[in-house]
Parts: C-alpha cells; sequence; structure tokens
C-alpha cells in the first residue's frame, strides 16, 4: 500500500515532465524549428543581367512597437532582369540568427508573396519545396521608369500550403519603397 502511494506521485510527475519536454515545446533547443522567433532584418539582394548588385535592407532592431523601422529604398533599372535572394535575420544585441535557414529546412511550410503596386516590375519566384514555389529566391523584371512598392510577406503553411498566399499565418510583413530609373 504504501509503495502504490509513492508510485502515483513519482507516475504524475514523470508523466508531466515527459509532456513538457515535447519536440516543439523547448525554447533552449537549437534544433526545435517550432520556436518562434521575432525577425527583425529582412534584406534583399538583387544582381542585374549586366552583373551589377544592389540590396535594400528593412530593419526593426526593437521589433513591434517602439522606434519605427529603418527601410532602404529599392532602386533598380529600367529594362533589366534581376535575380533576387532574400534573408530574414533574427538580431539581438551582439547575436545574430540567420532565420532564412530554418525557412529552407521547413521549406514545405512556408512561401513568400510578393506584391507590387508597379505593372511596370514583374515577380516570380525560382525556387521549390519539390511541389510547390518558396519565394527566397526569385526573379524581378522591370520595364519603365515608375516609384512605388513591394510587399513582401513570408507565410508560414503548416500542413495547409497549395501554392498560394491566402492559408496559414504571417510571419513577417515588409514594405520596401521601390524607384525604377
Amino acid at each position: 500500500m504504501k509503495t502504490t502511494r509513492l508510485l502515483i506521485p513519482v507516475l504524475l510527475f514523470s508523466a508531466l515532465f515527459i509532456q513538457n519536454c515535447k519536440r516543439g515545446d523547448d525554447p533552449t533547443d537549437p534544433h526545435d524549428h517550432n520556436e518562434e522567433e521575432l525577425i527583425t532584418t529582412v534584406e534583399i539582394h538583387l544582381e542585374a543581367s549586366d552583373g551589377t548588385h544592389t540590396m535594400a535592407t528593412w530593419k526593426d532592431a526593437d521589433g513591434d512597437g517602439g522606434e519605427d523601422p529603418t527601410i532602404d529604398d529599392l532602386i533598380l533599372d529600367t529594362n533589366m532582369t534581376y535575380t533576387a535572394s532574400l534573408e530574414f535575420l533574427a538580431e539581438e544585441e551582439d547575436e545574430v540568427h540567420d532565420v532564412t535557414h530554418e525557412i529552407e529546412d521547413e521549406a514545405a511550410e512556408h512561401i513568400v508573396c510578393f506584391n507590387s503596386s508597379i505593372s511596370e516590375l514583374s515577380i516570380s519566384r525560382t525556387d521549390s519545396d519539390g511541389t510547390y514555389e518558396i519565394g527566397l529566391e526569385s526573379e524581378w523584371v522591370t520595364t519603365a521608369a515608375k516609384t512605388g512598392t513591394v510587399t513582401i510577406s513570408l507565410k508560414h503553411q503548416p500542413d495547409v500550403k497549395d501554392g498560394t498566399c491566402s492559408p496559414g499565418e504571417t510571419d513577417i510583413e515588409v514594405t520596401f519603397p521601390v524607384i525604377i530609373e
């Protein structure tokens, strides 16, 4: 009888301990891909068909609220094709964590969506998870001079990814001013 009284609390404690250590719930586990991170920086790198490079950065060092983000203008040439790549970073104090690698590892659960206010700019995703496009790599084609914006949204779509931007939750959404000259 005494053994049973001692065994029940030990079993209950063990069950709670095991339940709380499930994968996806441990923020100290560097391999835990379900941990949400605050993305503070989005960088877009573009290489033009003539070999020139350009880059723009959206950065919100203190996260939501507080200071406004700093946003670079994205300056593009007319009648040019660009190969673009995106980087998503989580920057805290002196530490920079490249979230892009986690997005690549979980490609079947992510899609990057582009919304341009400029009809003289077309953007198409060029990378794939094997079934659907991802958008970490893309092609940008300009025609005439124009100004406007491009909104980039990173969508998290576990078990609902269908190649569109509708399902899932938005991890981050940023808008870059664009100048085609």
